[in-house]
């Protein structure tokens, strides 16, 4: 890995179809090694088409792809694929051998490595992904959560600096969801997601590229472009189910004049919305979270820094910082309670 180059770049990549379908025009970008990042868009955007051209499935019909510095061409396809690990979207399309074990072995072995290092990468692969003891199981006995970590060992195994990952949430149930959530939150690898989930893309990735009609229309922070509804919906997507139903419930307490009390405390004291203009620039990030006893927990994805204060909704911060807060206190009793601020979590 070179610092000195992005970890994925693409420069004016146009891809046509044999039949004259033109899928990809000009994708000019550029991701840094570390970053998350999500790739979203509508059906029929090109999101899978740009994905298969990182790894040299496909290459570019005009344009060029580069891979921490490596021009994506056939005969780079071997060094490409041990700096790239794509995960597909369906675990069966890269599960294959009869057991746990060697599914995750196949690409250490074929990378000529060591019988000590297969079984070390192995061992090691299984445990990051929270599969240890399975070595000897069945792939395809597996439940489809575990199949969906499996087939991520399978690329880890191999140790990629850069992992792409197409529609990872689709099909898993909550608590499989929620592992992979946070595992993605804790990874320290380039991470590119290719997904329609935008609660998933707003959780764990810092910036989004919005892929429509097989061009690049926006590229910024996630906390922008995911809380953009008119940008969002004018592209064929909706805002989050997280803001979304803060939206919803905002609305309730609003308008809601005859809802008794009782009700109003709990929706209030279930669901608040913080709204924080950060910087010079006056960022916005809302926060939306879930708590018991007036303790939560707010998620911001652009600065680098953790706090905890007590207040009485007078707040001291010890850096630079203007918020604004766009909730309702009636519900809440006077008396302080604590904040705390996990910062650039995703």
């Amino acid at each position: 890995m070179s610092k000195n180059t992005a970890a994925i770049e693409t420069s004016q990549v146009f891809f046509t179809y044999p039949d004259g379908h033109e899928v990809l025009k000009s994708v000019t970008c550029s991701i840094k090694h570390g970053e998350k990042v999500a790739l979203i868009g509508p059906n029929g955007a090109g999101k899978s088409t740009f994905m298969s051209l990182l790894n040299g499935v496909a290459l570019p019909t005009n344009g060029q792809v580069h891979i921490d510095g490596t021009l994506v061409e056939k005969d780079s396809l071997v060094d490409i694929r041990r700096k790239i690990g794509i995960v597909f979207q369906d675990p069966d399309d890269q599960l294959f051998c009869p057991t746990v074990y060697d599914d995750v072995a196949f690409g250490p072995l074929n990378l000529g490595l060591p019988h000590d290092e297969v079984e070390k990468r192995v061992k090691e692969s299984l445990a990051l992904v929270g599969l240890e003891g399975f070595d000897e199981r069945s792939s395809y006995h597996l439940s489809f959560g575990e199949r969906k970590r499996l087939a991520l060992a399978t690329v880890l195994s191999y140790r990629p600096e850069i992992l792409v990952f197409d529609e990872p949430s689709t099909n898993m149930d909550p608590l499989n969801r929620r592992k992979l959530i946070n595992w993605l939150k804790g990874s320290d690898k380039t991470i590119l997601l290719c997904t329609h989930d935008l609660d998933i893309a707003l959780e764990v990735c810092d910036r989004c590229l919005l892929l429509t009609d097989g061009a690049i229309v926006a590229d910024d922070a996630a906390s922008r472009i995911l809380h953009n509804r008119k940008l969002l919906e004018e592209n064929n997507l909706e805002l989050p189910l997280a803001l979304m139903t803060h939206e919803l419930l905002n609305d309730i307490l609003n308008q809601k004049d005859d809802m008794d009390e009782d009700h109003r405390f709990i929706i209030g004291n279930f669901l608040h919305a913080h709204r924080h203009a950060h910087g010079p620039d006056g960022e916005i990030h809302f926060h939306v979270h879930a708590h018991d006893d007036h303790s939560h927990e707010h998620n911001h994805h652009d600065h680098d820094h953790d706090h905890d204060h007590d207040h009485d909704h007078d707040h001291d911060h010890d850096h630079d910082h203007d918020h604004d807060h766009d909730h309702d206190h009636d519900q809440h009793d006077a008396g302080s309670h604590r904040h705390q601020h996990t910062e650039s979590e995703k």
